[in-house]
């Protein structure tokens, strides 16, 4: 019995680890006309259901979902299916919304076949569509708030005040011998983010800089004792 829910455990481990949703974000002007990928590199079938879902991001990055907003349409070529043992399966999608900027989420959730210990894998996987407008978000309407350090930790507060959608490329913290690059983000209309990035490398962290795709914003990293 031992030997039996070891495997069923593996074998659970191994399916996890093998499914991946490609490509993950993309990115359309108006309105969108794609496909993504459902990949199984297991060797089992897996069962698959898709669900249009939309969402919001609160001031620390977290998302929250919801069902499909009713001015956003979503077509899928297909909303359940099959993918054998080492096989890919292509979907394709057309959407559009009554509101720009939109956005939302197509969940794939897979489903495994049952172990010997009665445990059934289930994944919950995304792909991820922003619907942008033509229009770019001016540069004066990116603020960045405050940037400060201590503790081994950097805080900065940043607000997209337009009502377009940008992404921060990327992040860059340096001190007087270190450099540190952090993963970018989305920054939504009207929103406020707080990063909270750590700090290990030497030397005091001494400037931040927040790259989008035709400007950047840079400050000094104030101790947050000292900060304004």
């Amino acid at each position: 019995k031992i030997l039996t829910f070891a495997a069923g455990l593996l074998l659970l481990a191994v399916s996890a680890a093998a499914q991946t949703v490609s490509p993950v974000i993309v990115e359309y002007r108006e309105k969108a006309s794609g496909s993504f990928q459902v990949y199984n590199d297991s060797f089992v079938p897996l069962a698959v259901i898709l669900e249009p879902r939309s969402f919001s991001v609160n001031v620390e990055g977290r998302p929250t979902f919801r069902p499909l907003d009713p001015e956003i349409r979503v077509d899928l070529s297909e909303t359940s299916f099959r993918v054998g043992p080492q096989q890919t399966f292509t979907i394709f999608y057309k959407a559009q919304s009554t509101r720009l900027p939109a956005w939302f989420t197509i969940y794939a959730t897979i489903t495994g076949p049952q172990t010997p210990t009665g445990i059934k894998l289930v994944l919950e996987l995304p792909h991820t569509v922003y619907l942008l407008t033509k229009q770019p978000l001016p540069r004066d309407a990116v603020v960045l708030h405050r940037a400060e350090s201590g503790n081994k930790q950097i805080e900065a507060e940043i607000e997209n005040r337009g009502r377009e959608f940008i992404r921060v490329q990327q992040v860059e913290i340096v001190s007087a011998s270190a450099r540190k690059y952090f993963a970018g983000f989305p920054l939504f209309p009207g929103q406020r983010r707080i990063l909270k990035l750590d700090w290990e490398e030497s030397g005091e962290p001494q400037r931040i800089t927040l790259k989008f795709e035709k400007f950047k914003l840079e400050s000094p990293l104030h101790p947050v004792s000292q900060s304004p």
